[in-house]
């Protein structure tokens, strides 16, 4: 490994958990970062991280520094958009089967992964113009014009990855728009152990736990949400929520306050060829995932433990049959927990009334298991 030159372009979860494990082979990568190093990790969201991920921060030794900044949820609860309780699902079929399950701030999560590193390898406020796969090396060229050499180069800078269409072209990849999305926002000074999601026609909502406050989302179609803004629309949800849960009105006065809350498009992505020569794709910018069923965190870290899991068993003259075992490794388990995310978006993201009543009649008679069926057998292995 440390005669590996290994570039990473993006210094998200994906690239910086492939960082850490890289280094702990022996190996010293160099990390791009099209972020400025003054901007770098100051706005994020909220995270469920399965064992999946949680399991690779215990391969790095951080463990201890992950359950300290986070907290274990127990229940994940699917309720009416006046707040009613349609169906709780306990969570101890994970927390006791496979590890917990740990909701955390991405802030948090991206500093944990930077403890392990040297900051000094990532070069933050550039990008790179252009790659090209020679019979050895990856050439690439940077934004400041200047050319280097690497035995593999691992592009890990999300779902809208300006660095994969230097070598994709646009139809060898496929978006998936749900036209929904909308605003994030925190609420201070509360604890949660569920995840609470509030199901509506045209509306949905989420309370999501983290230490020591409550990451909000609230959503819809987006040519809704963006006509009426986040003030109005805030306000004409409120007006459904029945006065006895507190929580959920704090959670909407929030974004009344809210000048400029963080704003999320529900996009998915799926790659069907991971690798070009010596450049493989990581993370959310070989199979991006909606936030739907919470797991694209933990598989962006599952994938990078096997990646780098893969490197250590090749060399410089097999990096190809190396990366080309990582993909035939990953890839199938990626995207069918994708699937259920899609499939879970689906329920979701309901416009009309009447779909919604039916929806919310007949998920009282599913199981978590069943709502997220090939996640389950993900973690199974």
């Amino acid at each position: 490994m440390k005669d590996l030159d290994i570039l990473i372009v993006g210094a998200g979860i994906a690239g910086l958990t492939a960082a850490a494990l890289l280094k702990k082979e022996g190996a010293e990568p160099t990390i791009i970062e099209r972020e400025k190093a003054e901007d770098y990790n100051r706005s994020g969201y909220m995270l469920g991280l399965l064992p999946l991920g949680g399991r690779v921060l215990t391969a790095l030794d951080l463990q201890n520094s992950y359950f300290n900044h986070s907290i274990e949820m127990q229940q994940y609860e699917i309720h009416k958009e006046d707040g009613t309780l349609n169906k709780a699902y306990s969570l101890d079929f994970i927390n006791k089967t496979y590890g917990s399950y740990r909701g955390i701030a991405r802030q948090e999560l991206i500093d944990i992964l930077l403890s392990k590193l040297n900051k000094t390898r990532i070069i933050f406020g550039n990008t790179v113009k252009e790659i090209e796969n020679t019979d050895h090396k990856v050439q690439v060229k940077f934004s400041w014009d200047e050319f280097s050499e690497y035995d593999v180069v691992i592009i890990a800078d999300g779902m809208h990855s300006e660095t994969r269409k230097l070598l994709w072209d646009h139809n060898e990849y496929e978006y998936v728009d749900t036209h929904w999305g909308g605003w994030v926002e925190w609420l201070e000074g509360h604890e949660l152990k569920a995840y609470k999601e509030y199901w509506g026609a045209s509306s949905f909502m989420g309370l999501y736990p983290v230490k020591d406050k409550i990451g909000v989302f609230l959503g819809g179609p987006v040519k809704l949400i963006k006509k009426e803004g986040v003030a109005q629309f805030s306000k004409k949800i409120k007006r459904d929520v029945l006065p006895e849960y507190k929580i959920l009105q704090n959670a909407l006065e929030q974004f009344q306050k809210s000048d400029h809350p963080f704003f999320w498009e529900f996009y998915d992505v799926r790659t069907p060829e991971w690798r070009k020569g010596k450049v493989i794709l990581l993370g959310d910018a070989a199979c991006g995932f909606l936030p739907t069923a919470g797991v694209g965190a933990s598989m962006a870290m599952d994938s990078a433990a096997a990646l780098v899991d893969e490197l250590t068993r090749t060399d410089k003259h097999h990096i190809e049959y190396g990366l080309r075992l990582f993909e035939k490794r990953q890839k199938e388990r990626v995207e069918k927990a994708q699937t259920d995310s899609r499939n879970l978006g689906s329920l979701m993201f309901v416009k009309s009334n009447v779909l919604a009543g039916i929806r919310d009649y007949a998920i009282r008679f599913y199981t978590l298991r069943e709502l997220v069926k090939n996640i389950s057998k993900t973690m199974e292995g």
